[in-house]
């Protein structure tokens, strides 16, 4: 209770943001009927997805009558329990953090809440309208985006103001927030954008029921993640470079100790010997050693670790990661390229560099891409997987955009054209003789478990390797 009341008197409900200011009455009634395309209800509160007068679509959420501010303070100290499920949905959103965006953030349906600045509609990304920005019926004053700057960075363990006018971070929810305060490096004033993540992760099963890879190319990928091969994977932002990353991850083997370095925390392995290292950049005006993902790797490869994951590289970072790969470390990363072409020059160039001699310890450039679907909605694809061999990039999958499909789906196809696959059958104890049997059964057992729950996944795989192995 003693923490609770310390709560608001450090913040008063100006400052926890329960106003009831004008620009939020657009949310009090919804929309007319014959524009909606679809209503849900989260709790006690109504949501509305609908058509605008030129034909776009809009966010419209209603929230109950507010409740008194007296009882709401009295039930913070404890001295009243809410009972009724409005009462109990304003004492948590007085709690949140998140004042009037509290409605966004509890609605599963949206992934990305934007705000561009004081007085401009907050934006979404819906699942429903997926992948691309809608606007919301709600618009914050200067007063509440520069408060909601500053407790999204708190809730993040940063701090923004004048003269540090950036922050982003991981708040305890897990999501990941960039904010940038007043108008130092923002033209319109306090912005942010929120990025929200599934409660539950989404496995290479999910990513094989929702046609993103294939069987046989999952389980391609699966005996180069348990050979310790370096994987890289490359695609866009927003393509799913990292969860198609934390999904290959989740099929290292029990038995193996991974440590995972990110700038900023998103990856969560069931694994049960993850060590997970995070960068830290020099705080301004404090003496603080900024440390970041170049020398978490030099320390990292001194752990002992099988794998060793990065999130995404950018600079002479990947030089050290092809440098752990060649000492015998299983390597996973992501990077911005639009092809395995384009991966291959940017390794080359400036500031990565690196010699053409280590491209080669790559066993496999994963590319996926964001694509239009039917009815407006985005579908994302693994649309190539590749090896470099030699001099070549050779494609060992591609998917076809007529059929939604992937090619080759025979595994002695697949068995014909890699090397990486031969390098695994070196590199994993007691496989079977027959590679394309090898093969198939890692592709029916993870068909089998496409669409499973994660714990049923996880379980799945984990008695794979347990039957194989013995228990870790």
């Amino acid at each position: 209770m003693a923490s609770i009341l310390r709560f608001f008197r450090k913040n008063p409900p100006s400052q926890i943001l329960l106003s009831r200011d004008a620009s939020h009455e657009a949310t009090k009634a919804p929309p007319d009927e014959w524009r909606i395309l679809a209503h849900y209800s989260i709790g006690p509160v109504k949501y509305y997805l609908y058509r605008d007068d030129i034909g776009g679509a809009r966010l419209r959420f209603v929230e109950p009558d507010p409740i008194d501010e007296k009882l709401l303070r009295d039930m913070a100290a404890g001295l009243v329990q809410p009972e009724t499920p409005e009462e109990k949905y304003f004492l948590e959103k007085a709690l949140s953090g998140y004042g009037p965006l509290y409605p966004l953030v509890i609605d599963s349906h949206v992934e990305d809440i934007a705000v561009e600045g004081p007085g401009r509609d907050v934006s979404v990304i819906h699942r429903l309208m997926a992948d691309r920005w809608i606007s919301v019926d709600l618009r914050l004053n200067e007063d509440e985006v520069d408060s909601l700057a500053i407790q999204l960075s708190r809730k993040a363990g940063k701090a923004v103001s004048l003269s540090a006018p950036i922050a982003e971070g991981l708040t305890g929810e897990g999501f990941r927030v960039a904010v940038s305060f007043s108008r130092q490096v923002s033209r319109f004033g306090s912005s942010f954008v929120v990025r929200k993540y599934p409660e539950k992760p989404i496995t290479l099963g999910d990513l094989i029921a929702s046609r993103v890879i294939s069987p046989l190319a999952a389980a391609y990928l699966w005996m180069l993640v348990e050979s310790q091969q370096f994987i890289l994977i490359v695609g866009s932002m927003g393509a799913g470079k990292t969860t198609l990353l934390q999904s290959l991850a989740s099929l290292i083997p029990p038995f193996y100790r991974v440590v995972t370095i990110e700038d900023t925390p998103e990856l969560v392995l069931p694994v049960p010997r993850w060590d997970a290292l995070v960068t830290r950049p020099k705080t301004p005006g404090e003496q603080i050693e900024d440390i970041g993902l170049e020398e978490l790797l030099k320390f990292a490869l001194r752990r002992r670790a099988e794998y060793v994951i990065v999130g995404e590289v950018r600079g002479r970072e990947a030089r050290l990661l092809a440098q752990a790969a060649a000492s015998g470390h299983g390597s996973m990363t992501t990077m911005h390229a639009d092809s395995p072409e384009g991966a291959v020059l940017r390794l080359q160039l400036e500031p990565i560099s690196l010699p053409p001699l280590f491209l080669t310890l790559i066993g496999s450039i994963v590319h996926i891409k964001r694509l239009p679907g039917p009815g407006g909605r985005a579908r994302r694809r693994v649309f190539t997987i590749a090896e470099i061999q030699g001099d070549e990039i050779v494609y060992i999958f591609k998917w076809n955009p007529h059929e939604d499909s992937f090619e080759p789906d025979v595994a002695r196809d697949v068995v014909e054209r890699s090397e990486s696959l031969a390098r695994a059958r070196e590199r994993i104890p007691d496989v079977t003789g027959n590679p394309v049997e090898e093969l198939e059964e890692r592709a029916s057992l993870l068909e089998r478990l496409a669409g499973e729950p994660p714990e049923s996944f996880f379980r799945g795989i984990t008695r794979f390797y347990a039957e194989r192995y013995g228990s870790p």
